[in-house]
């Protein structure tokens, strides 16, 4: 996978100079360390509503028919709880139409039309091809011609990004999408918003009964 991204952005032009990726915790890093690598990150899209207290990390491929399931569903659950953030890691394992359609999502982010972009890719027919993805942008109201520079712009750090998504999947132990971190707790395959709305209440039930948060009451 990451061979053809790299192929893809070495063939528009010159990359700029490097940026610098989130590093890779170390073996010995404490929990919460490890757990910020995959939170954490500045260049993943992400919706991020004030005072939220329950995350959700989703690993997704635009042709995945399991993800496309769930985006529907996922959709419903940010429109009813204001209080769930969602970090989307691009992870293109079905082919080159996949690693296009991410390539092209990401760099839509610094025209600010990601989320617009992604719902679009999501509702596009499969299989994708290059005509869909363009498609797709327009009715997003992506500029497409800005999009290719910013492709070019910004390739090292969607590169590292796209990097970072498939070690976190590996170390996940995932072999196909969807994937995703809710709270602390890892979730396998396509979920119903009944599914998503249980995890969330589960991850925030736990969230009050951590330890950490007991020990900070009492404390108080």
């Amino acid at each position: 996978m990451i061979s053809i991204l790299a192929a893809a952005l070495m063939a528009v032009a010159a990359p700029p100079p490097a940026v610098a990726a989130a590093p890779r915790p170390s073996a010995d890093a404490s929990i919460e360390e490890q757990r910020r690598w995959f939170t954490e990150d500045a260049v993943a899209p992400t919706v991020k509503p004030p005072n939220y207290d329950v995350t959700i990390v989703e690993y997704m491929d635009y042709q995945c028919p399991y993800c496309r399931a769930t985006h529907g569903p996922l959709k419903q659950l940010l429109a009813r709880d204001k209080k769930v953030r969602v970090i989307f890691r691009d992870w293109p394992i079905f082919g080159d139409a996949s690693v296009k359609a991410a390539l092209a999502a990401i760099a839509s982010k610094y025209q600010g039309k990601y989320f617009a972009f992604h719902d679009a890719l999501m509702e596009t027919p499969l299989p994708l091809d290059d005509s869909k993805i363009r498609a797709a942008a327009r009715k997003a109201g992506v500029d497409w011609e800005r999009l290719q520079d910013d492709k070019i712009a910004h390739s090292e750090e969607i590169e590292d990004l796209f990097q970072r998504n498939s070690e976190q999947a590996d170390m996940m132990g995932l072999d196909g999408t969807p994937g995703f971190i809710i709270g602390n707790v890892q979730s396998f395959g396509g979920m119903t918003l009944k599914q998503l709305e249980t995890s969330v209440a589960n991850a925030r039930k736990a969230s009050r009964q951590s330890p950490s948060k007991s020990a900070t009451a009492k404390a108080k």
